[in-house]
This record gives C-alpha cells, structure tokens and sequence, in this order.
C-alpha cells in the first residue's frame, strides 16, 4: 500500500509567503510612518521651545526700548540689530543700554543654521559690555524684521524668524512672528 504524505504543495508555500511579505510591508510601512511622525513632533516641540526663548527675550529687550540704533540688513536678512533702551540702575537712577542681537553662522556643524545672539552694553559701540554674548536659540533658517519706513523713527519692529532642523530625511520649519511697541519711545534720560 501506498500512503500518500500529507505536505505542502509548492503553490500552497508560494501563496503563503506572498501573504507574509504582503503583512510585514504593510506593517513596516505602518511603523516606519508613526516613527517619522514622532521625530517631527520631537523636533518640532524642540523647535517650539526655542522659538518661544527668542520670542520672550526679544520682546522683553523691545519693550523696554526708545529706539533701534542701527541695522545691518542684507538681502531682507538681519545680521546685527542694536537697541536702545532704558533701565533702572542699582542705585535707583536710569542708564541707558544697547542690545546687540545678532545672527550669525554656527561655528560647530553648517547643519545648525544661525544662531541669535544677544550682547548687553552701556555703550553704542559695544565697549562697555555689561553681559557677556548670551546664545539664545540655533537652528535659524531666516531672520526678518517689518518696521514700516524709517528705522529709526520706527514705533514698533514685526520680526519674522524661521526655525529649522533636520532630522533623518525630513526637514521640520517652525516659524514665528510677533510684533512689539517700543514703549520708551521719546523717553529721554
């Protein structure tokens, strides 16, 4: 007598594999999705937090401020914005102060875009420097500022600021504006 084995017939193994492979790709396409979802996100509230640093402590040193002093714009981009302001002194009297923020190349990795910097001085030439370069954010991809005619006769600057950071394959932009008064403006020591 003959018995017949039972087994798998080359068609059976054939379908079954294509079945698998069918699966996995689905699944891998599902999680390498969610992974890329995740590190945006990731890099985005990283981004966020950043921006929201810049957008308090400019905001602070404009507020404060009666004027902006000078302006290094090339090509619509800020490399160097001096304000000038107004602050309560140690003793009680009122001195003047000069914020230098500036925008330049990171030193370490091209990858990291700008960094914005802030420097505090009792001078407009910057001599008398109060606070060392304060780094503020990286990853700045543009700088803007709106002021609407004569700098320095300006009430009020829109700053328009792109942050920017890649990771793995994508590229995540976080952008930010806001608008501040100069409050001192006219005040005189």
């Amino acid at each position: 007598m003959n018995k017949r084995r039972t087994g798998f017939t080359l068609i059976e193994m054939i379908i079954v594999l294509a079945l698998t492979v069918i699966i996995l790709g689905i699944m891998g396409s599902i999680f390498t999705t969610g992974n890329k979802i995740f590190s945006d996100s990731d890099v985005k509230s990283t981004l966020q937090i950043g921006a929201q640093t810049v957008q308090e402590k400019i905001s602070n040193i404009a507020m404060q401020a009666n004027e902006v002093e000078s302006a290094d714009i090339v090509n619509g981009e800020v490399k160097n914005l001096m304000i000038k302001s107004y602050v309560e002194e140690d003793d009680g009297s009122v001195g003047e102060r000069y914020w230098t923020i500036t925008i330049k190349n990171s030193s370490n990795y091209k990858k990291d875009g700008k960094t914005l910097s802030i420097i505090e001085s009792k001078d407009s030439d910057g001599s008398n420097i109060e606070n060392d370069q304060e780094e503020i954010v990286k990853n700045i991809k543009s700088f803007t500022i709106n002021y609407g005619g004569d700098i320095s006769k300006a009430n009020s600057i829109e700053f328009s600021i792109v942050l920017s950071k890649n990771q793995g394959t994508s590229t995540v932009d976080y952008p930010i504006n806001f608008v501040t008064e100069f409050r001192n403006r006219g005040l005189e020591s």
